[in-house]
């Protein structure tokens, strides 16, 4: 046991030599990342200056158009190459702006140079310049019409991607200059609320390879980096067998006219790999750690997280590599201790010799109580009801052992009748508790330290459509997208898919306990957690949003309508005070004055009769009234004052107008008369007026009628919704809020087109 010890605590020291060997390399790493982030720095800083300075630029270095028509540096001069593709957005301007950002050549090639890291570096704007230095032939390398902001290494930057504006880093992809695989350190470049470019360091996967595992290593293995995301950034050869994996070179992809985003497969995502859960749970939850993993052989596996940019810094050594020292330490005790056991025997062998005689003595002296004590034993166990009177011995000593052996007997089983009533206590207790969960309308579930669930009541069972078996054990993030907590109450509103494939509103409610006799180890505190549905909530408050805004469109309505009355009513109404101003001043021409008051007061009660809103002479209106008295119009709106006005502007032209509020209304009122013309409202609740206009031409094909000119009355909407109204079979669109001659002259044109029978269904 000693020598198992030391050999344990042997290979503590070893695996803490190769933690502090990886935390050394992490820090290599960090101040490397952190160099680069001062270089970005400074040329973000750079090329917002220049973007905003009113110098006229670099007019010297030659720049031309392609025949395809993308300006470009047609020379290297040793400093950027020039792309500007045909997809700008203003290409008579395209050479200005270039020689505006040209000045920054010198500030490239001085970063480049500054740091072995660093492969590329570029610029790249929202009109689709590129400035690249090394120069490269970019007329060769890239498309005329290649979208620059369409790769990661610009749009991870955009304000979508990026709202705080800060420098972030990309996953490995493959670079459409050919450079390979690479990793971009991207910041924005804005001038004010615009982005005008995107600036970038980039550092190839071969480079991180060659300058990270060119270091001395102090452990016998190999080093992995491996991005947030679980994307392995970079693999030694070492590495490829053990992870059946061989870094992807010039020879399996190419480089050439690359015109989207090429990530590494799914198969380099460390997090994905199939057989490494338990290492990838590790390595994503933990900022460092050690584990054992079955790799090619049996090996160990620690961890390190970059604080710069979160990356996993991962050291892989054999077992047998890093315990031989300890194994053979091992050994040596081993021998050692065979040695010492040797030594023990001889003098073990001494001592009995001299003690034989003795003990033989001893032994015929206590024979015979020995045996009565092994036949009382024996009679305890056999007889358990054998009274004390028949465990009588001439040893006391023996007499009073033998007497508790029995009262041990008795009290075992007493305590198992007991042990069983507790236990089928519990199975009642778990029965009722179980019945209890399931009556719980709400779906609940527990969980294990891991996040396995455990338990579930039918609700829970009904919404996923697994039983309580197929569910237990899976972690809960498979189904429930959330992170549990470690301690206390946490409460997110997600939603989910039930079953049945529908989207339900939930409010996730997820508690654990905080026994402190159990609070320093997470993974032995269970977690409870249940489901509230808020599709109702959620539908109740849609209703409310729903009624305030028609309620707001009624205002509107009305409030147009009166405007427009007041607007027409004014001038009428000044003329005639004017008039009876004069009356008062000029009583000598009462009798003129009078008739024409009397003019313009019939002006007005014509204006009241709304004669102002039909757009045409009376005359022509009681022509009308005769040949109207038969046109059927009905109007389906939920809103009042809507139905008022639409009702009132027809009926005054003599038109038959019937009035629903509802598309199951419109549908029953169908089947009691003809309408040549529907105004129909789009918002209603229960049925709107899309889905009332298709089952209306159903029932008109089936009832073999002529088709009803239905038209779309409802508020400015997108051209992309109107066509959703001719779609359902609506002939014409009305805006609100309307004047009542536009209402008037869509009905009389389409009731026009219902008696030629023109009206298309």
């Amino acid at each position: 046991m000693l020598g198992l010890n030391q050999q344990n605590a042997a290979k503590k020291e070893y695996e803490q030599q190769l933690i502090a060997a990886l935390q050394s390399k992490t820090d290599w790493v960090n101040a490397q990342l952190g160099s680069v982030q001062s270089q970005l720095h400074i040329l973000r800083r750079q090329t917002e200056r220049t973007l905003t300075s009113d110098l006229p630029g670099d007019l010297r270095t030659p720049l031309g158009l392609t025949q395809d028509n993308v300006l470009m540096k047609p020379v290297d001069d040793g400093g950027v190459a020039v792309y500007y593709s045909t997809k700008s957005r203003d290409l008579s301007s395209r050479e200005t702006k270039a020689r505006q950002l040209l000045p920054l050549n010198y500030l490239f090639a001085d970063l480049q140079q500054a740091n072995s890291l660093v492969k590329q570096v570029y610029l790249n704007t929202s009109d689709q310049l590129n400035l690249l230095y090394p120069y490269r032939d970019v007329h060769e390398q890239f498309a005329p019409d290649l979208d620059l902001t369409s790769f990661s290494f610009y749009y991870l930057a955009d304000k979508t991607h990026n709202p705080q504006r800060l420098p972030v880093w990309t996953d490995a992809y493959l670079d459409p200059a050919g450079l390979g695989w690479i990793i971009s350190y991207i910041a924005p470049v804005y001038d004010g609320d615009s982005l005008e470019a995107v600036v970038g360091l980039d550092l190839t996967v071969e480079a991180l390879i060659s300058h990270l595992f060119a270091l001395p290593q102090p452990w016998s293995g190999y080093a992995i980096l491996v991005g947030k995301d679980g994307n392995i950034l970079a693999l030694p050869p070492e590495g490829e067998e053990d992870f059946g994996l061989k870094e992807l070179t010039d020879g399996q992809y190419s480089f050439r006219h690359v015109t989207t985003n090429e990530f590494k497969p799914e198969l380099f995502n460390l997090y994905k790999r199939p057989g490494m859960t338990d290492l990838s749970r590790l390595v994503a939850h933990q900022q460092a750690g050690l584990a054992q993993v079955n790799l090619s052989e049996p090996s160990v596996v620690a961890w390190n997280t970059v604080p710069l940019t979160g990356w996993k810094l991962l050291a892989v050594t054999p077992e047998r590599a890093l315990y031989l020292g300890a194994d053979n330490f091992a050994d040596y005790l081993q021998d050692i201790g065979l040695l010492v056991l040797l030594l023990i025997l001889i003098l073990l062998a001494l001592h009995m010799g001299v003690h034989k005689a003795r003990s033989h003595k001893l032994y015929r002296q206590i024979k015979g109580p020995l045996e009565y004590f092994d036949e009382v034993a024996r009679t305890s166990l056999e007889d358990k009801t054998s009274s004390k009177k028949d465990l009588s011995s001439p040893v006391e000593e023996i007499h009073h052992l033998a007497s508790l052996l029995h009262r041990f007997v008795h009290e075992n089983d007493t305590l198992k009748q007991e042990m069983a009533q507790y236990q089928a206590s519990c199975h009642k207790l778990n029965d009722y508790f179980r019945n209890l969960l399931n009556t719980i309308p709400l779906p609940v579930f527990d969980t294990d330290g891991e996040f396995r669930i455990q338990g579930c009541n039918r609700a829970f069972e009904s919404f996923f459509g697994k039983t309580e078996e197929e569910l237990r054990g899976h972690l809960l993030t498979e189904f429930i997208p959330v992170t549990p907590v470690d301690e206390g109450t946490f409460v997110k509103e997600l939603v989910l898919a039930s079953a049945d494939d529908k989207n339900h509103p939930v409010s996730v409610v997820l508690s654990r306990s905080s026994d402190s006799a159990r609070s320093r180890d997470a993974r032995g505190r269970t977690l409870v957690g249940l489901l509230f549905d808020l599709s109702e909530q959620y539908q109740i408050r849609d209703q409310m949003k729903f009624d305030r805004d028609r309620a707001l469109e009624a205002s509107k309505l009305q409030t147009e309508y009166l405007q427009a009355m007041r607007r027409e009513l004014e001038k009428p109404l000044q003329n005639i005070l004017s008039l009876t101003e004069q009356i008062q001043a000029h009583p000598e021409q009462r009798e003129r004055l009078s008739l024409q008051l009397k003019e313009k007061v019939d002006a007005l009660m014509y204006l009241t009769r709304d004669n102002w809103l039909a757009g045409a002479a009376e005359t022509n209106e009681k022509q009308k009234r005769g040949s109207l008295s038969q046109a059927q119009v009905l109007v389906v709106d939920d809103g009042p004052v809507n139905t008022m006005l639409a009702k009132s502007a027809l009926q005054k032209v003599g038109y038959d107008v019937d009035v629903v509020n509802s598309g199951q209304d419109a549908l029953a009122q169908m089947l009691e008369k003809t309408y040549q013309v529907v105004l129909m409202d789009i918002f209603m609740p229960d049925m709107d007026g899309i889905e009332t206009t298709i089952r209306w031409r159903e029932r008109e094909k089936a009832m073999q009628l002529q088709p009803a000119a239905i038209i779309a009355v409802t508020a400015n909407v997108l051209e992309t919704e109107r066509q959703r109204f001719f779609d359902a079979g609506m002939n014409a669109y009305l805006a609100k809020p309307y004047h009542p001659s536009e209402l008037r002259s869509q009905v009389d044109h389409w009731r026009q087109q219902y008696e030629e029978g023109r009206v298309p269904s």
